[in-house]
């Protein structure tokens, strides 16, 4: 199976797609596993809070994406 981003990207001009609704499915499990619980977000900001520098702002960027 291809990279899910990748597979959203091109399924409006593929012949052979799978249907949205499978599409969606498997998009919506990838977020789900990729997101971060609470205790990984309390875990992430205070290791953020013990660095500086490009570490530091990595950090705070991952958080700030994640909302």
């Amino acid at each position: 199976m291809s990279d899910i981003t990748e597979r959203l990207r091109r399924w409006t001009h593929a012949v052979d797609a799978v249907s949205a609704s499978e599409l969606m499915d498997e998009a919506a499990a990838e977020i789900d596993r990729l997101r971060l619980t609470d205790a990984e977000r309390e875990a992430v900001a205070v290791a953020m809070h013990r660095c500086e520098g490009p570490v530091f702002r990595t950090l705070r960027g991952l958080l700030e994406r994640l909302g």
